[in-house]
């Protein structure tokens, strides 16, 4: 397999995953708030899962593949991984993809 996510997110703010298993490891990309296709902020609006209370976040960029449990961590910020995967043109690897939840350490979460 071929890999040209790190060439392309090079440029973007340093992440660190903090994975299930213990290990710990560095990547590149951005996170964003997740928003609809008419570009309203999730949690404002009604999910399949029902009214949101709180905005779920993407991370786009350089790592290896993310599973529910992971950490994540860029700019003081940490998430919780809830569904991760790697996005693959042919068998090269372009970008990672997770949906996330930012983590209230004040709520326990």
């Amino acid at each position: 397999m071929k890999e040209i996510a790190g060439r392309v997110f090079r440029h973007m703010d340093r992440v660190r995953l903090l994975a299930s298993d213990g290990t710990v490891r560095e990547g590149r990309g951005a996170v964003c708030r997740h928003k609809s296709a008419s570009g309203d902020a999730l949690g404002a609006l009604g999910h399949e899962l029902g009214r949101l209370q709180e905005p779920l976040y993407v991370f786009t960029g350089s790592l290896p593949q993310l599973v529910p449990g992971d950490l994540l961590e860029q700019g003081g910020e940490r998430y919780t991984v809830l569904w991760g995967r790697r996005v693959m043109l042919g068998d090269t690897l372009v970008c990672t993809r997770a949906v996330l939840e930012r983590r209230d350490e004040d709520a326990g979460l």
